[in-house]
């Protein structure tokens, strides 16, 4: 079995590995951020939306109240006739 010895020196290889793991760090960084900042920008977009299909919703739903609304009042109109014609 041989023996492990510790070398201090440092050669060209050591500098262009330290320098390619650095660049490889910074690269997944940045593309990270840009995944993320990607996302941010989705999901604002995506409120945005859903606040402007709520508010559509709601005015729908007025409307809907609304109509039931006259259509209950012609009804109880319509009941109040024909209670009169039946006397």
């Amino acid at each position: 079995m041989p023996n492990l010895k510790f070398d201090p020196t440092i050669s060209y290889g050591h500098i262009l590995t330290l320098v390619s793991m650095i660049v490889a760090v910074f690269i997944g960084w940045s593309t990270l951020d840009k995944r993320v900042v990607v996302l941010e920008e989705n999901r604002n977009a995506q409120e945005l939306r859903d606040k402007a299909q709520d508010s559509m919703s709601q005015a729908n739903m007025a409307q809907l109240r609304e109509a039931l609304s006259e259509i209950k009042a012609t009804l109880i109109r319509l009941d109040n006739k024909v209670e009169a014609l039946r006397k």
